[in-house]
């Protein structure tokens, strides 16, 4: 992810989504030979987050704001966040970097 991004995103273990609340954009996908898709959720602690697939591989992660505050829970906000993961998905996909994690500090 680019340095000037307005989020951080954090790698966490795999989480059960059981309990949590969705977003009120739930995920995003993108399709070009594959599909990745991005899942969202709502964290009790105020973060997002987030489950991504592509080709049989599952990454997860929490997401807040730079500032470090939760991304608000409004539909614009979301909205935004959901738009910015899915350039990302897009970008990680066609520079063909299925063997590093979306959202890499490369």
């Amino acid at each position: 992810m680019a340095a000037a991004s307005p989020y951080l995103y954090k790698g966490v273990p795999r989480f059960d989504a059981r309990g949590l609340r969705r977003c009120v954009v739930p995920g995003v996908s993108i399709q070009l030979t594959s599909t990745s898709v991005a899942d969202f959720w709502r964290h009790p602690n105020g973060s997002i987050k987030l489950r991504i697939g592509w080709m049989g591989w599952v990454w997860s992660y929490e997401a807040w704001l730079a500032s470090g505050k939760p991304v608000p829970d409004e539909r614009e906000a979301i909205e935004e966040f959901a738009w910015t993961v899915q350039a990302e998905l897009f970008r990680w996909m066609t520079e063909d970097a299925s063997d590093l994690p979306p959202f890499d500090d490369d």
